[in-house]
């Protein structure tokens, strides 16, 4: 892989390209998920799906929802009860269209912006971990997994 050409390249880590990052992640989640399921209706609702193509269930629970915001949260089923392990929570801007992941370490603090490294340090790892966002989804998709009305629990 060139890693210049890349969509999330390294090479292109700067503002835009994690603005960049965060667009392309709101599309491939909307593949995942048929966005309307997201209303104020199923908040605190979980959905559930497993695929022939894996052997783990992912249940996809809605915490908040307002006018322009969706939050929510993937869990693994990774044995055969009924038992999911808490995997990735993400923040969903409709307005923007983007896609912001949630659960990070030590990024809740306030950013001393007189320390500019710490800064870039930042968004580096926010970068990173978008980036890893992206490869998730994808896979998602590919081993066929879709959360819709028909899927909640």
């Amino acid at each position: 892989m060139n890693i210049g050409t890349h969509p999330n390249s390294v090479r292109k880590n700067n503002f835009l390209s994690l603005m960049k990052s965060y667009e392309r992640n709101y599309y491939l989640l909307k593949e995942m998920i048929d966005f309307r399921i997201l209303n104020k209706d199923n908040v605190s609702k979980k959905f559930t799906r497993k695929t022939d193509n894996d052997d783990n269930n992912i249940r996809l629970t809605i915490n908040r929802i307002s006018n322009h915001t969706a939050e929510i949260k993937f869990s693994y089923s990774y044995f055969k009860s009924n038992t999911y392990i808490d995997y990735i929570s993400l923040k969903i801007y409709f307005d923007s269209k983007q896609v912001e992941i949630l659960n990070f370490d030590k990024l809740n603090r306030k950013i001393n912006y007189n320390n500019i490294q710490k800064f870039h340090d930042i968004r580096l790892k926010k970068w990173y971990k978008n980036y890893f966002l992206h490869l998730w989804i994808k896979n998602c998709l590919k081993k066929g997994y879709s959360f819709d009305a028909y899927s909640k629990v």
